[in-house]
Formats: C-alpha cells, structure tokens, sequence
C-alpha cells in the first residue's frame, strides 16, 4: 500500500487538508446541501486510505473486521431484496469525525494554564479541584486535557491508583453531557432529533454525582502529599462562550445541529485568536492541518468503520421481518440496552462500535430520540472507564504503564454505582418525555 501512495510528508499533509474538507462539507450539508453528505464522507475515507500506514494493527484489525461485517450484512440485504444504501454506508459517521476534527482546533487556544513557578497543590483539596478542572477542559478539547494534566502529576507521584481514577472518571463524564464530546455526535448521528435541553438537564447531574461520588469515597481519604494541578480557569473563557453561543445559535434555527454548529465556530474561533498573532499563528494553524488532523487516523478508520457496520446490521435487519430486540422503548429497555453497552465495552468492544449496533437495532422501533442519545452517552461515559482497550485506557497504559485491566479494576465499583444513578436519569426522562 505504502508504495502507492505519496512520500510521507505530502501524503499527510493531503490527508489533514481533506479532514479539513470533511468539515467544511458536513457544514454545508447541514446548512444548506445535503447532497453534500456522501461527498463529505467520501473525502473522510480518501484521507483514511492516505492514512493507512500510519495505523496501529490492532486499528487495522478492528476497523478491518467492522467493515467486512457491514459489508456481509449489505450483501445479505441486497441478495434478498434490500436497497443498498450507499450514503448511510460512506457518510454515517461524518458528523462523528468532523466534529473531532472542528474541535481539535480549540487545543491552539484554550489549554488548560498553569503558573510555571507555583508549587503543585496538594491533599483532598488539590484532588478535588483538579477533578473538577480535568472535567471542564476535557469536556471541551478532549483526551489533551488528560495528558496535560497527568504528566504533571506524574512528575510529582507517578500514576497511583488515586491519580488513576481522578483522571479516568473526570474526564470519561463529560460524555454525559458535553456538546464536544465525540460521544455526543455519535449519539446524535443515530437520534438526530434529540434536544440539547433533554440531554443536558439529565446528563449534567450524572456528571457531577460521577465527581462527587468518586472525591466522597477516594479524594477525601487521599494523603495530604498527593499533588494537584493548579488549573487556571480563566483559559475557559473562550470555549465557554462559544458553548454559549452554539446553544443560543441552535435554539434561533433549530434546524441546524449543534454539531455543524460546533463543527463550524470552533476553528473559527481559533482563527480569530490565532490569525492577530501574525507568524506565529499562522504557523499554529498550519501545523494543526498539516500534523494534528493525521494524528486522528486511528480514530477515522474506527468511527468509518462503524458506520458501515451500521449500514450493514440495518441491511441485515431489513429481511427478518420486523425483527427487534424490544416491543417499544422506555426507561426498562434503556437500561437494559446500557447494560449491554457497558458489559460489551469491559470485554473490549468500543462504544461507537455498540452505539452503531443498538442504534441500528432499536430504529424499527422509532424510539424517543432524546431517551436514545441520553442512553449512548451514558453507555460511552461509563464503557470508556471500564473497558480495558478503549482510546482512555490505552493511551493511559501507553504513557504512564497503568495495566489496562487494573484500571477497568479500579473503576468497576464507580462503574456499577454510577449505572444505578444512570437506571434514575433514564426514568426520569421518560417521564420528562411522557413515555
């Protein structure tokens, strides 16, 4: 493969600059063209092919394996009288990846800051606070935020199981509720018509039981020498305001999704802060397109994977007569379906793999979108602690040599706590909903 492509240099730089067209045509499609979504996904897949020696095997495997068994489920439909849909197949998860691409520019501008001379804070306090800033920034620039904070505290401690849980937790629970989360746009790619308010009233206390409940039975009892991070909240201030403007955007023309939204005014932003800088901003920008977007490949190749498998199992699904797991959806069978989410993600299975599945199992049954996605954000915010080999784990073991399966240890208990919280949250939201 690698001999047919473009030297290295220019063959990733082509495959940044066409993450880039990704976006700016799941905009477009949102706005104005949907004709535009297949030609979006289209340019996401190119990127991926230029992308592919980059791949870690076991992304190979993965994203291998999703794909043939969407692949046997079109064929299967297609042989027995089904459609093939083409577009659900090359762009299902377009607006996953351009919101991850859209939201990568914030790390130019809103890192979380810290004050070079301080010392690092320390004892339950210090947990606490840093629990709260790694939620905050997570939720707006991601898995970065993890590592910006972890290697910190790792000069200090190294990676106690204390560490651990604080980072893992606070950072998974933005999940349950974040706009940015690549969790929200795979939920909202499967419930198009969930509202932010549904999500948002319900997954926010999810979040902050999920903090609370881990400083009430870890991050009081810690020792008073374990450090903190010493977190600058005023680094908020610009992806706050854009989370504001988003939410106010969306309820004006509700018509358009917050992701496009998101997709659209973050590297807008980041421009604006940027392109005053001069030279120095420029090159900001260009190293973002030209090294960070390529960086994303073992993600592209995963969330393009599934999109096929979606299109496959729907394929599939199409010839049995009706067939679906439920005779209707409602809190029982949310939680029933979260259970199952977070039991195939502690044998391994990534979330948007199970969201692609449940999200193409349960669509016979018209489900209440807003009921749906709170179940997928709920499924990703606890599968991702508990898995051995989700992206948070691996990359933790990767960096600070955590056993992947010490972590799902360390975490099952707040695992299972938090589902019985989650069992409350769905049932009163289909309550909210009248279901």
């Amino acid at each position: 493969m690698s001999e047919l492509l473009p030297s290295q240099p220019l063959r990733r730089r082509a495959a940044g600059w066409l993450l880039v067209v990704t976006a700016v045509l799941v905009v477009l499609a949102a706005l104005q063209a949907p004709a535009l979504r297949p030609v979006a996904g289209a340019a996401a897949w190119a990127a991926c092919v230029l992308l592919l020696p980059d791949l870690a095997r076991r992304s190979l495997w993965q994203a291998g394996g999703l794909i043939l068994a969407g692949a046997l489920g079109l064929a299967w439909g297609a042989t027995r009288g089904v459609s093939v849909d083409w577009e659900r197949a090359v762009a299902a998860n377009s607006g996953l990846i351009a919101l991850l691409i859209g939201v990568s520019f914030l790390q130019l501008v809103a890192l979380p800051r810290q004050s070079a001379d301080r010392p690092p804070p320390r004892g339950p306090v210090a947990f606490r606070n840093t629990q709260i800033g790694t939620h905050l920034f997570g939720a707006v620039i991601n898995l970065s935020t993890v590592f910006i904070v972890g290697d910190r505290l790792a000069r200090h401690a190294g990676m106690p199981r204390e560490l651990t849980v604080l980072l893992t937790r606070s950072f998974s629970a933005a999940a349950f509720w974040s706009p940015f989360f690549a969790a929200m746009a795979a939920a909202l790619a499967f419930a198009p018509d969930a509202r932010p308010v549904h999500l948002l009233a319900t997954g926010l206390p999810l979040a902050g039981a999920a903090l609370l409940g881990t400083y009430w039975t870890v991050g009081r009892h810690v020792d008073s020498r374990l450090p903190g991070y010493p977190v600058r909240y005023d680094s908020l201030v610009l992806p706050g305001a854009l989370a504001a403007t988003v939410l106010g955007l969306h309820f004006v023309y509700p018509e358009v999704s917050v992701i496009a939204l998101i997709t659209l005014l973050a590297p807008l932003l980041a421009i604006l802060v940027l392109i005053p800088q001069g030279r120095s901003g420029r090159r900001a920008l260009r190293q973002q397109v030209n090294e960070n977007l390529p960086r994303m490949g073992n993600e592209l190749a995963l969330f393009l994977g599934a999109g096929v498998l979606a299109a496959g199992l729907a394929s599939a699904l199409a010839t049995t007569q009706g067939w679906v797991p439920f005779d209707t959806f409602g809190a029982v069978q949310a939680w029933m379906t979260l259970v199952l989410m977070i039991s195939l993600a502690a044998v391994g299975v990534h979330p948007v793999i199970s969201v692609a599945t449940f999200g193409a199992l349960l669509e016979p049954l018209d489900p209440h979108h807003s009921l749906l996605a709170a179940t997928f954000l709920y499924g990703w915010g606890l599968g991702v602690c508990v898995s051995p080999l989700s992206g948070l784990t691996l990359a933790f073991q990767g960096r600070y040599g955590v056993d992947g399966l010490v972590i799902a240890r360390w975490n099952l208990g707040y695992t299972l706590w938090m589902l019985a919280l989650c069992g409350i949250a769905l049932t009163a939201l289909a309550g909210w909903l009248g279901i």
